[in-house]
């Protein structure tokens, strides 16, 4: 670092002028701790700061303290994207229904995770349900629309005619 630079970083982080900065360090051999010492004993210590000696502390706390943040956004936003999607899993049902009655109902978040973690059982059960005459719909402020129910009805539709071909009942 050249003694200019010395110079400038010492009053920046003093708040003294070049000329001050540039003085205390002649005076101390160019020493940036001895200068900053004898600069807090001469100005007071009006503030409280942290000096040293090595080049960026405070910029790389400063950056330590920003990627942190960001972190911690970032998690927020995750949080945040996650509660919604359980609000929307939860505010939505899955029925099951054979002759027009329910015979069983649980919230949207329940069907996805057992879909997703048990993929091999559910799946297969539900369409067997579609063979067996159970019909599915979904009910709640999102998916309880006559177009998504819609869609349901036709997979029951498409599951009727395939068991009415293999059995030959036309």
């Amino acid at each position: 670092m050249t003694h200019y630079e010395m110079a400038e970083k010492l009053s920046e982080k003093l708040g003294v002028s070049m000329e001050e900065a540039t003085e205390a360090l002649e005076a101390c051999e160019w020493e940036m701790l001895d200068a900053a010492l004898l600069l807090e004993k001469e100005h007071g210590t009006a503030q409280q700061k942290t000096y040293s000696t090595r080049d960026g502390i405070d910029e790389e706390k400063q950056e330590q303290k920003t990627a942190g943040e960001k972190r911690r956004n970032v998690v927020r936003a995750l949080g945040a994207v996650l509660k919604s999607i359980l609000d929307f899993g939860n505010r939505n049902r899955f029925e099951v229904r054979k002759d027009d009655r329910v015979v069983m109902e649980m919230p949207v978040t329940v069907l996805v995770l057992l879909v997703i973690f048990l993929v091999w059982v559910s799946v297969p059960l539900l369409i067997i349900g579609l063979f067996a005459n159970y019909r599915y719909s979904f009910s709640g402020a999102e998916l309880g629309r006559e177009s998504v129910n819609s869609a349901m009805d036709k997979a029951a539709e498409v599951a009727e005619k395939v068991k009415e071909e293999v059995t030959g009942d036309h």
